[in-house]
């Protein structure tokens, strides 16, 4: 990429990736217009471009744009036919080199090991693309154009919308005099960037067309000509002409065309009509107040405006007009007379009007003001229901501002508070409109349930961040949209899976979270877009530091504070193999794309980055951290301060240094530019005599990080990317900074010690400020049996006791069943005990609990080396969530690894889940802490903890009293539902001694699942049911042995699948769930799926059913079945059965659902990832020699990553060969080389995988996606392999020109060419196959012939001329041409000695025309040698030679010499001497 000058402060530290020659563009858009006609019937656009210009140079002659895809039909440049451009588009090309493969040598003669050298030509999927690899339309300026300054304010004239031209070389006041240029386009079935949706084929109100931006630059020229690059910004214009309704898809009604049909005519006038009056009546209905949610008003304006057009027609029409008219206006009943809508940027500029031409169609116009990337614009096309968000949160913020106010309003009529509302609306509010399919599933409540949330999310970023950058606001949910969302400019496109009614809970967080993201990137990656595509990491941080201060403040601190927490978790259990955010796609995979979540890392670390940046800005004194650095940011991009809105991160961090008033560079370079976060291992100790604790922090993530672990998260594909990506890591060596140390002392008051960190290792010194006396006075009183003893906040002077027991109360949780009777009850012990066997050091401390970073400074593992009783006191006093899960974690590691089970704990964790004034996240905590115990068959210590108090919780909570039997599901409470959803699955992780699960657990787990009931809840329970049915399968996993209780599940699994059946769920949820349990069975050996036949009619249920039947995402959850059913197709051995690999790469290219075709590759992916690390099922497996090699295994070596080096053993024990793979498998690299030697020698997949990733018809991502694919499955080598036409004697000699040139050539290449007065008969004696290897021919009877020895075998492939006379010609075979001679005259050649032998000549008159010419080669085979033979009166020719004997001298045009070597005889004195003839 190249960019304009002086784009950041600090641009000059900023080295651009420059793919062309030049270091600047020549050029920058100004502003540009689409007109576009979709055809949804024919999947088709056409279009025209018209851009206008700028130039940066005044001797410009040429003007690149990207255009890929597209077959461009013409080229205008101000207004004049330009012949002059070059189309150069590799992806057309190859295309149509596929379609004749015989041309293409690397697609002919090699194999996915070349994979490599296919993916180089193309740019999109390179990092540093070749000029020649890339899709671009070159147009010449024409000369007799001239460039000159001008005044900048006359650009006015040429565009409607003044284009931003900011950090352009030329002065603001003068400008190069603008350039148009107009394209005329078309483009068909489109594959990448613009999607058709016509599954639906008998229901076209369903048809759809949207734009799509998933791979990051790289989308957008393949619908359109533009500059595709983030930093290119500009107006924009666009025209999109579509029909007026569904009925006239496909058609056309050009004005002036006669109308067999008179009556038909005049009933699509009428329908028109009636078009724009339903036109008219809806913008009428979006100006009426937005707090009319309930449409009285407009309905009723509706009806009127209908009567009135109705009273009008009939004063004009018949009355077969009439009844016409009266079809038309049941629009709502008939799908077919829905309009057809369009969903674009910035629909508050939407202007709707008749086509100039066509009476079927209509013209949807948008302006976008906001320089915008071509990367950023959408627009989608379908018969959408359109639904306008009220502002409710403008509404109640206005009425807030004054409670006197406010109570008079609330006094007020009617109509005065209306008043007040259309005041409020004419405000800077942001409209916001929902566009949804028409379908049954979808109506109102589920819409303003999804989405109402929008409009309060909208007002808090402006309000806290600064103006919405454009100024209006779209969602449009659609069912084949790959991703989650694609964010376009004030357009967002979203899954319809996002949707969720109000009675479905699980939905609701990650739905509120992706909206927050999609409004929060128009702030940050829309309207502000990365100058590299390494500093994405700085839009997405800002996005997602915005995101954390909305879920602040509408979902509370404590959920805040515990996403926080496990978000740090989650980095630090991933970022052991990844790459710094600052650099991750140096040598990446490309292009970017969110549909293999390569972004989703960085979503996951940049914000939290930002967040600890935040608070260590604010530790400094007049620092007001993100919350001003963000608006000035966002401030810049307004005002024009930021060039072409591209931040980078240079600029980001002098914006963060200018306001922090300090350097922050090695912040910097440790988390951005740096792999990895600090794992720190404390240690602490109280000093008597100094009155000091002293402490010790170290760093241990160099050992600890990646400890254990060998494949991420995300599978062991982006495991092995990243492997292969990034074989080295700029690991942090160690992280520096300030670190908040928070003692909590004796006499309840915590105290706080700022401290530096500032190597590996840090000791410290942290002055202690409670008296030593108070502190003994204190532990007397804590020991007395008393009801002060149950808080240790409390102190000896009585005048304070009464506030210090009031404060306990409040602050000191954990206290529930804490009554003798609930002890024994639960098996609890004593609410008082707080440590496992450390009681009198306990009495001895000098401090209640230390807090390490307890300001969340930092991302980090801590482990302090405190007893347990502090952890007790941790979890019961303090108030923040954080360190309450830092507790919880503490016991959780205990349990894990001590031998002895501890009661005391487990009576700490089962109180800390009961109390309902904890946060619900830690009380998951404490009963997934519960889990973790060992339950031993024979315990000494007869412990009745762990998974029993976990039962007696949900027993307590959601079961009848004293019974296993669930009650009637009741999720009023979030909280509890929460809990009651997730107990079962930590229930499933229970083992005992044999790591089984055991069976009182399991018959519960069973117990929960049979008598589940939701018949009275209000809610659903289709999710919660998915947790009880994942769980019983994993207790059937834990122990293989208890058949019984694999059938018990087995049978609730099939009365749930009847049940769905019969009812289907939300998104077919439960039967999808269903089927992954079969499998999970399957892989361990529990479950066969006897009858592939039904796996297989899954794979196609989602194109044969009926997609719109009322059933809530009925159409979302057949994709979801459908890909699971192929996956379970490949699981099952189709990875190695030649049949189903073509099954799965047809439905891969050709499948109609634009999901399922997307998402197949990502199910090849997660096959492969489970095959790479749990081997391959052999049900379907027809790879015969891979059999045998596991009967008789090869031995393996780690030290060696080549697997064509892996050495034969000829010990064949299995032990030892288990022991060798055993050990490659604690490595990635290991992995890789056992993958790629299984697939090795696996011809089908590779034949397969070779031609896939030719065939023009697969998606821009699925090409990447296949690409990374072959990079992990096998070895790429640097060789092309090249098939020569014909063997030959002469050896092939290569020589080196330098500069990487190579020239191959024969020694002593000779041609032979017959004399051309040898006549052929070209019919119907001449057959030519253009593979043949000889040739054929006959010569005379007569000629005189010297004699000649008898000669050896000829080769298998050599023609003959026979000597007879003229027969019918057979059909020759298929790999020699046959030519016949008739007889002619021969000529007697000059020859030195009589026994010298004549080159025979022999021609024919034939009645006809008679042909002339060489016979010097047949097909590609140049003929070379002969052979005469007198016995059989024939002469053979051939490119190979005969014998030694015969030698050709000379051949050409005129002469003929041979030489032969004839044995000497008995009878003969001299050898012959060898011919000459002319």
């Amino acid at each position: 990429m190249s960019f304009p000058k002086a784009a950041t402060p600090r641009s000059s530290q900023v080295t651009p990736l420059l793919s062309e020659p030049q270091p600047f563009r020549n050029f920058k858009i100004a502003h540009q217009r689409l007109s576009l006609d979709v055809d949804l019937s024919c999947h088709n656009v056409k279009g025209i471009a018209d851009i206008i210009l700028i130039p940066l140079v005044q001797n410009l002659a040429y003007i690149t744009l990207d255009c890929k895809g597209i077959k461009v039909k013409d080229v205008l440049v101000e207004n004049r036919r330009c012949d002059n451009y070059i189309h150069d588009d590799p992806f057309r090309s190859y295309a149509q080199r596929y379609t004749q493969s015989g041309k293409d040598p690397l697609y002919q003669f090699n194999s996915v090991e070349q994979s490599h050298f296919l993916r180089a030509k193309f740019a999109d999927l390179n990092e540093h693309p070749e000029d020649r690899t890339k899709s671009q339309l070159i147009i010449k300026i024409p000369s007799s154009i001239k460039i000159s300054l001008q005044d900048a304010n006359s650009l006015t004239n040429y565009t409607p919308i003044t284009p931003s031209i900011k950090g352009t070389p030329a002065s603001q006041d003068a400008v190069f005099s603008p350039i148009s240029i107009k394209i005329e386009y078309e483009l068909s079935n489109p594959t990448t960037g613009l999607r058709f949706d016509t599954v639906a084929e008998n229901q076209p109100h369903l048809w759809n067309a949207y734009t799509t931006n998933a791979e990051l630059a790289a989308t957008a020229s393949s619908w359109m000509p533009c500059v595709n690059m983030l930093d290119e910004k500009c107006t924009w214009e666009i025209e999109i002409s579509v029909p007026r309704k569904v009925r006239d898809i496909g058609t056309s009604k050009v004005i002036g065309q006669l109308e067999l049909d008179g009556k038909k005519k005049k009933t699509e006038k009428q329908v028109h009509e009636a078009d724009d009056t339903g036109k008219e009546e809806e913008t009428h209905r979006e100006e009426q107040p937005k707090e009319n949610t309930d449409g009285q008003d407009s309905t009723t304006e509706q009806a009127d405006t209908k009567q009135d057009n109705k009273e009008q027609k009939d004063s004009h029409h018949d009355e077969d007009e009439e009844d016409d008219y009266d079809i038309a206006e049941e629009d709502e009943s008939n799908p077919l007379n829905r309009d057809i809508q369009v969903c674009c940027s910035e629909f508050s500029t939407m202007k709707e009007g008749a086509h100039p031409t066509d009476m079927s169609k209509r013209l949807f116009s948008f302006q976008i003001f906001n320089p915008v990337a071509p990367h950023h614009i959408g627009w989608a096309v379908g018969a959408f229901d359109v639904w306008a968000l009220p502002s409710l949160q403008s509404r109640e913020d206005a009425l807030d501002e004054d409670p006197d106010e406010n109570y008079e309003a609330k006094k007020a009529s009617q109509a005065d508070n209306n008043d007040i509302i259309d005041d409020i609306e004419n405000n800077d509010v942001i409209p916001i409109r929902i566009y949804t399919l028409p379908t049954q599933d979808v109506d109102e409540k589920t819409v303003l349930n999804t989405t109402i949330v929008c409009q309060k999310i909208m007002d808090f970023y402006a309000k806290e961040f600064g103006s919405y950058p454009f100024t209006s606001y779209s969602i449009l949910f659609l069912p084949t949209l790959v991703c989650s969302t694609m964010d376009f400019a004030s357009l967002t496109l979203c899954n319809t899976r996002l949707l969720y009614p109000p009675e479905v809970i699980d939905s609701m967080l990650p739905t509120t979270n992706e909206l927050a993201w999609s409004l929060a990137v128009q702030w940050a990656a829309v309207n502000i877009t990365p100058m590299e595509i390494n500093d994405i990491w700085c839009c997405l941080g800002m996005a997602g530091y915005m995101v954390f201060q909305f879920l602040r403040k509408i979902l509370g601190n404590n959920e805040f504070k515990y996403r926080l927490k496990m978000n740090s978790e989650a980095i630090v259990e991933q970022d052991w193999e990844k790459p710094p955010i600052g650099a991750t796609f140096t040598t990446a995979s490309m292009p970017i794309s969110r549909t293999s979540k390569d972004l989703e890392f960085i979503k996951l670390k940049a914000p939290m980055v930002l967040y600890i940046l935040d608070r260590r800005m604010t530790k400094t004194e007049r620092s007001f951290g993100m919350s001003r650095i963000l608006p000035k940011i966002f401030l810049q991009a307004m005002s024009g301060d930021l060039p072409n809105n591209s931040l980078s991160s240079s600029h980001f961090q002098y914006v963060c240094e200018r306001v922090n008033k300090n350097k922050l560079e090695s912040f910097f370079q440790q988390w951005i530019y740096g792999s990895g976060v600090p794992i720190f291992r404390v240690t602490q100790r109280f000093n008597k005599k100094r009155m000091m604790v002293e402490m010790g922090i170290r760093q241990c993530q160099d050992q600890e990080l990646s400890q254990d672990k060998i494949v991420g998260k995300e599978g062991f594909c982006s495991s092995a990317l990243n492997h292969l990506q990034h074989p080295v890591r700029a690991m942090t060596p160690f992280f520096t900074g300030s670190m908040t140390i928070r003692i909590h002392e004796a006499d309840g008051t915590p105290y706080e010690h700022i401290v530096e960190l500032k190597d590996v290792f840090t000791k410290l010194d942290i002055q202690y400020n409670t008296k030593y006396r108070r502190l003994r006075n204190r532990k007397i009183n804590v020991g007395r049996p008393s009801n002060k003893a149950a808080s240790p906040d409390l102190e000896e002077d009585l005048e304070f006791q009464e506030e210090k027991i009031d404060n306990s109360a409040i602050q000191r949780l954990g206290t529930v069943l804490s009554s003798p009777k609930d002890c024994k009850d639960w098996d609890l012990t004593d609410a008082i005990v707080t440590t496992d066997g450390n009681e009198a050091q306990r009495q001895n401390e000098a401090f209640e609990w230390i807090r390490i970073d307890s300001d969340f400074e930092w991302i980090c593992k801590i482990y302090v080396n405190q007893p347990d009783y502090m952890f007790t006191s941790q979890l019961q006093q303090d108030s923040d969530v954080e360190a309450q899960v830092e507790s919880i974690k503490y016991f959780e590691d205990v349990i894990i690894h001590s031998p002895n089970n501890s009661q005391i704990y487990s009576s700490i964790l089962t109180r800390t889940a009961m109390d309902k004034r904890y946060f619900y996240g830690v009380r998951l905590e404490a009963c997934k802490a519960l889990a973790r115990y060992t339950m031993k068959d024979h315990d000494p210590a007869h412990f009745t903890g762990g998974a029993m108090h976990l039962i007696k919780i949900f027993q307590n909570l959601f079961c009848y009293e004293g019974s296993s039997i669930p009650l009637n599901n009741d999720f009023t409470s979030f909280q509890e539902y929460f809990l009651q959803k997730n107990i079962p699955k930590f229930l499933a992780l229970v083992r005992n001694e044999r790591n089984e699960c055991p069976h009182f657990v399991k018959q519960f787990v069973l117990d929960i699942l049979t008598y589940n009931e939701n018949s009275e809840n209000l809610y659903d329970d289709t999710h919660y049911l998915c947790s009880l049915i994942e769980a019983a399968v994993d207790c059937c996993i834990s122990n293989k042995k208890d058949q019984e209780f694999l059938n018990k599940v087995l049978d609730q699994l099939h009365r749930y699948a009847n049940l769905d059946d019969w009812m289907p769920t939300y998104q077919l949820l439960v039967r999808r769930k269903l089927m992954a349990e079969k499998l999970k069975l399957n892989t361990e050996g529990l479950y066969k799926f006897d009858d592939l036949n039904e796996v297989l009619e899954q794979t196609l249920c989602e194109i044969s059913l009926t997609l719109d039947n009322g059933i809530p995402r009925y159409r979302e959850g057949l994709q979801d079945i459908t890909l699971l059913a192929f996956k379970i197709l490949l699981l099952e051995g189709g990875l190695k059965n030649k049949e189903a690999l073509k099954y799965f790469f047809l439905a891969l290219c050709y499948t109609p659902d634009v999901y399922v075709k997307e998402k197949l590759v990502d199910v090849f992916v997660t096959s492969l990832n489970f095959v790479a690390t749990e081997g391959l099922q052999l049900k379907l497996d027809d790879d015969l020699n891979s059999i045998a090699k596991q009967i008789n295994p090869e031995s393996l070596s780690i030290d060696d990553t080549n697997e064509d080096t892996v050495l034969i053993t000829e010990n064949p024990e299995s032990e030892i060969n288990e022991r060798r793979q055993q050990k490659m498998r604690s490595s990635i690299r290991g992995l890789l080389t056992l993958l790629k030697k299984q697939f090795r020698d696996y011809q089908p997949l590779k034949t397969i995988l070779w031609s896939v990733l030719h065939v023009p018809v697969t998606s821009l991502y699925q090409k990447k996606r296949l690409f990374d694919i072959t990079r992990i499955m096998y070895s790429l080598i640097d060789s092309f392999n090249v098939v020569l036409p014909i063997p030959r004697d002469k050896r092939l000699v290569a020589r080196c020109l330098g500069d990487n040139k190579v020239v191959i050539k024969r020694e002593a290449l000779l041609k032979v060419h017959l004399p051309p007065k040898i006549k052929l008969v070209s019919k119907p004696s001449i057959t030519m196959n253009a593979k043949s290897a000889s040739a054929s021919a006959a010569a005379p009877a007569a000629a005189p012939v010297a004699p000649a020895s008898p000669a050896p075998p000829a080769p298998p492939v050599q023609p003959t001329l026979p000597v007879q006379p003229v027969q019918p010609v057979q059909p020759p075979p298929a790999n020699k041409v046959k030519i016949n001679l008739t007889k002619a005259s021969a000529k007697s050649k000059k020859s030195e000695k009589p026994e010298k032998p004549e080159k025979p000549e022999s021609t024919t008159t034939r009645k006809s025309k008679q042909t002339k010419g060489n016979v010097d080669k047949i097909g590609l085979l140049p003929l070379r040698f002969a052979r005469i033979s007198t016995a059989k009166k024939r002469v053979d020719i051939s490119s190979a030679p005969f014998s030694q004997n015969v030698q050709i001298l000379k051949a050409n045009s005129r002469s003929f010499t041979l030489k032969l070597k004839i044995p000497k005889k008995e009878d003969q004195l001299e050898q012959p001497q060898p011919p000459e003839g002319q």
